[in-house]
């Protein structure tokens, strides 16, 4: 989902809650951006920490894929 749309959905949704004033649109859409903001921040924050946690469980080493047998059991019981 774009921005804009993202701040006109949220924007719609504060409007709604407040029991839909007329008037106080600008107050909205700024309300909306905020709380935009604050996600993002919100979001690259974590990003940061588990890039920061990954690393440190892997002891700064590159991580080795593993090997895993990602077949079905049989349905056949050996005799």
């Amino acid at each position: 989902m774009d921005r804009e749309q993202d701040r006109r959905e949220r924007a719609y949704k504060i409007w709604e809650d407040e029991g839909r004033p007329e008037g106080h649109h600008e107050d909205h859409w700024q309300r909306a951006e905020d709380q935009h903001e604050a996600t993002e921040q919100e979001a690259a924050n974590v990003a940061e920490a588990n890039e920061h946690a990954s690393g440190e469980f892997n002891n700064g080493k590159k991580k080795r894929s593993a090997v895993v047998d990602s077949r079905p059991p049989s349905i056949v019981a050996p005799d």
